[in-house]
């Protein structure tokens, strides 16, 4: 794996940051503007904060100039003509320009005036339809933190869906100002794989065969940041709609070819999922199938205040019952203020056990403070929320969420009487805890749940309880029983 400072970072202003020399390398790789191919085409970085991309563009432009036995003179016209580089920040568009100056001084190339302007890229126009390249790293802003930009933001097409990021706006911004043929490269988070917000980005994609090349960083971090990431190659015009996939080699840096795929190999239920054809095809299996299991999944409690709901307490209760954590797959105590029916038992009830009251009410105002489904004056000692209690007395299985091998799932069962936390649970008839075992211990769940890309710290890898569900119904449900 590569050593950490060969990607150390900065957070840049307004949601950016600075982008690894070898990401940009990548990017502009990718997209075909490399030498011998540069001459005389316009390239933009329509958010180039201090220049990681245009300083490695003026480079290789420089060097194509150089190459071909250009005079100083006319390199120096040329990149005044064909570099741009729009950014918010003066500083940083000041920067910039000192870094791209300092790179062309290499070459003996001096007082360039460059287009590298200060302005709001939202609101330029100048280069609609225009470049033949439009590389970089956008911003990566949620829209509730976009302030009085918000309004304008809900403009654009692209945003017409869910919590839209700044990011997935900049796509638009960036394909208006491509060119016929023009190519566009980014490197953005890859949330809009399957959020709500690049809903239509994605129907846009597949629709007008913009996608031609993605490659999926997955766990790895390329910034000093939690964001997952994916560098995405779009090109205006394409005549048809393969897609290269690609993964990403920490060793070398560099993007490993996987799959050529089709729309049909990847867009499926509306979500982008990548892989080789045959795992995808086993997604499609797993989506598509329209039977069903009786096996129930659901969240574990949800006390809103664990540490006093579950201890290793200190006295005796009826009211204390073993309780599973399905995170760790080990069991505890927690004080469960409820009857068999999940009804929780009235104040005067509780005072009769004295030392479960004394213990609580000493909790009362930790316990009033938390954000109850149900008032949490008068509730005061209820769990937060009331799911999972109506199984509390029913057989189960705990499942945890995070994994990364097939050694990572922690089957727990939960006889009744025994509730669980801190993960899921299954809940049958007719599945027992040595079936669900038999499919769910699998390379081939981890290949599912890896496939639904919701990466976590770790190279884990998390799922929900429809997410399981949905595999469940598919392995218990497929011909009358569990798939081979």
């Amino acid at each position: 794996m590569a050593k950490k400072n060969s990607r150390i970072t900065t957070e840049k202003k307004n949601g950016r940051f600075y982008t690894p020399i070898y990401i940009v390398n990548n990017i502009l790789d990718l997209s075909g503007y490399v030498n011998g191919d540069i001459r005389k085409k316009h390239v933009i970085d329509n958010s180039c904060g201090d220049g990681a991309f245009l300083t490695e563009i003026v480079r290789r432009y420089c060097d194509d100039c150089d190459r071909s036995g250009v005079t100083k003179d006319v390199t120096k016209s040329e990149l005044e003509c064909f570099v741009h580089g729009v950014e918010l920040d003066s500083e940083e568009a000041q920067k910039c320009r000192n870094n791209v100056s300092a790179i062309a001084a290499e070459y003996g190339i001096n007082h360039v005036n460059w287009d590298i302007t200060c302005e709001n890229t939202l609101q330029v126009k100048r280069f609609d339809g225009k470049m033949d390249f439009v590389l970089g790293n956008p911003p990566y802003i949620r829209v509730h933190n976009l302030g009085d930009t918000f309004d304008e933001i809900k403009t654009f097409s692209f945003a017409q869906n869910g919590m839209t990021d700044l990011f997935i706006v900049f796509y638009e911004v960036g394909l208006r100002m491509l060119n016929k043929t023009g190519v566009l490269g980014y490197i953005t988070p890859s949330s809009f794989f399957n959020s709500l917000a690049g809903n239509y980005m994605r129907k846009q994609f597949v629709d007008h065969h913009y996608l031609e090349k993605v490659v999926d960083l997955k766990h790895f971090q390329a910034f000093e940041t939690t964001t997952y990431t994916t560098i995405v190659i779009l090109r205006n015009n394409k005549d048809i709609s393969d897609v290269d996939y690609y993964t990403f080699d920490e060793l070398s840096l560099s993007p490993k070819y996987c799959a050529t795929l089709t729309p049909e190999d990847f867009y499926i239920v509306q979500n982008f999922y990548f892989g080789t054809k045959g795992q995808l095809e086993l997604l499609k299996k797993i989506f598509f199938n329209f039977g069903h299991s009786d096996i129930l999944v659901k969240n574990g409690y949800a006390t809103l205040c664990d540490d006093v709901f579950i201890n290793d307490f200190d006295f005796e209760s009826p009211l204390i019952r073993p309780v599973i954590k399905a995170s760790k797959g080990i069991k505890r105590q927690m004080l469960y203020p409820y009857d068999e029916n999940a009804v929780l038992i009235s104040e005067p009830e509780l005072e009769k056990d004295t030392k479960a009251y004394k213990y609580l009410k000493s909790c009362k105002e930790k316990l009033t403070k938390r954000n109850n489904e149900r008032d949490a004056d008068r509730y005061w000692y209820a769990f937060g929320r009331s799911q999972a209690l109506l199984d509390t007395y029913k057989d189960k299985v705990a499942i945890n969420t995070l994994l990364r091998t097939k050694s990572d799932i922690k089957l727990t069962p939960a006889p009744a009487g025994t509730g669980v936390y801190s993960g899921l649970y299954m809940v049958s008839d007719t599945t027992s805890t040595k079936d669900m075992k038999a499919v769910l211990e699998t390379d081939e769940f981890v290949s599912y749940i890896a496939l639904l890309s919701k990466y976590k710290s770790g190279g884990y890898y998390t799922f929900s309880s429809k997410d399981l569900k949905v595999y469940l119904d598919y392995k218990f449900a497929y011909d009358g029983g569990a798939c081979e």
